[in-house]
């Protein structure tokens, strides 16, 4: 079933039975974790208690009730390590990757990145913070990391985490911007002040899908971030690409990313509002035959669906008539709350507003180093698709 137990779900909340020796045995539980019992007074299973959260109960275990549960996370953590040593076994390739993908990795409340000999990760939950000393010594150990910072995941308020509390740093001292792997591409993270954990490790394969279809095309990155998108095209053959995003800082990452990665020639870089240029390039006519549109969440934390799902076929509104006949469009959400079938519909209602037919030519997501549980599809939070639009000469009404 599905691991998180909603507050309004809850009926009550009891004491341990006090019985040192209760017959049969009582799962351990302690001021963090709950067993978790369905109306009907059968076991579901034990999970962490976060009381302050509208997630009350994130379910950690449903079938090994006598195992302790920090014993049980060090295990999955080794277990997320070997994962991954399977799916990256050449560092020389690709060493930036999530190591723990929280409720996928049976860790729920856990968030890895791994940078090389970095790890930064997010406690994001009181339980797993209070444990976060522990679950460290466990990384470090099983991937023979150098060092681990701590990072806020955004929910420390309701989770009742101080905000003076969430530095945390373990192990040598860390690089400022280190440099990294990815599918091939050399990196510079920023592991103690970037965006989330330092670098959005999600699209590492999106990314080098949508650079192979970019070969003699001209390309528009919009919310390019630090460029990775042009980056790989260019290097994949494509004739130019320019990336916008109002990040100053970001763009002239992306800069130092064409140059280390030898397409600077080919590379344009401008650190203004994505809506700005759009509309500096439709009066100019421009278009292009990729273009990418990869844009923050539109989601507010809580409510908003209409506004965010108008704003989101808006932007592809206006991404699509920037695609040349029978040009590409990858375009993205980064909110579980619009899923594929919600971009799809997204994206149809665009197309049909511009009059531009488009067909789907596959969907994307995260890789495998981001699993979620087939009961909790929340856990795939990435969803994309790539599409190509009708060449007039196609299409016969």
């Amino acid at each position: 079933g599905h691991p998180w137990v909603h507050a309004a779900a809850v009926r009550r909340v009891e004491d341990p039975p006090r019985d040192p020796a209760p017959s049969p045995p009582v799962p351990l539980v302690s001021d963090d974790v709950v067993e978790v019992r369905d109306a009907d007074g059968r076991r579901i299973g034990r999970g962490f208690l976060s009381e302050g959260s509208a997630i009350r109960v994130r379910l950690f275990e449903q079938h090994a009730p006598d195992v302790d549960p920090d014993e049980l996370l060090e295990d999955r953590i080794e277990r997320a390590c070997q994962l991954r040593r399977r799916l990256f076994p050449d560092p020389e390739v690709t060493n930036a990757y999530r190591l723990v993908h929280s409720e996928g990795d049976g860790l729920p409340g856990l968030v890895v990145d791994r940078y090389g000999e970095v790890l930064v990760a997010q406690f994001a939950t009181g339980p797993m913070h209070r444990r976060r000393e522990r679950l460290a010594a466990a990384l470090l150990a099983a991937t023979g990391a150098t060092s681990l910072v701590a990072r806020a995941g955004g929910y420390e308020r309701e989770e009742g985490i101080a905000a003076e509390d969430v530095p945390f740093a373990v192990g040598a001292e860390l690089p400022e911007a280190p440099w990294v792997r990815e599918a091939g591409l050399e990196v510079e993270v920023e592991p103690q002040s970037g965006q989330k954990t330092g670098h959005y490790v999600d699209q590492r394969e999106t990314r080098v899908l949508v650079g192979q279809m970019a070969s003699g095309l001209d390309v528009l990155d919009l919310y390019a971030g630090t460029g990775l998108f042009s980056v790989q095209a260019l290097r994949a053959g494509a004739t130019s690409a320019l990336a916008v995003d109002a990040s100053k800082a970001a763009i002239e990452r992306a800069g130092r990313h064409a140059a280390k990665n030898g397409v600077a020639e080919g590379f344009e870089g401008q650190a203004t509002d994505v809506r700005e240029t759009l509309a500096e390039l439709k009066e100019a006519r421009r278009r292009f035959g990729l273009v990418v549109v990869d844009p923050p969440n539109f989601f507010p934390r809580r409510g908003g669906e209409g506004r965010a799902q108008r704003a989101y076929r808006d932007l592809n509104v206006q991404a699509l008539t920037r695609v040349a006949d029978g040009g590409l469009l990858a375009t993205f959400s980064c909110s579980a709350r619009l899923d594929a079938d919600g971009l799809r519909a997204v994206v149809a209602s665009a197309a049909l507003e511009c009059r531009r037919p488009v067909r789907i030519l596959r969907e994307l997501t995260a890789g495998p180093d981001h699993p979620f549980l087939a009961a909790a599809p929340e856990g795939r939070y990435l969803t994309g698709l790539l599409v190509s639009l009708l060449a007039l000469s196609l299409i016969h009404i």
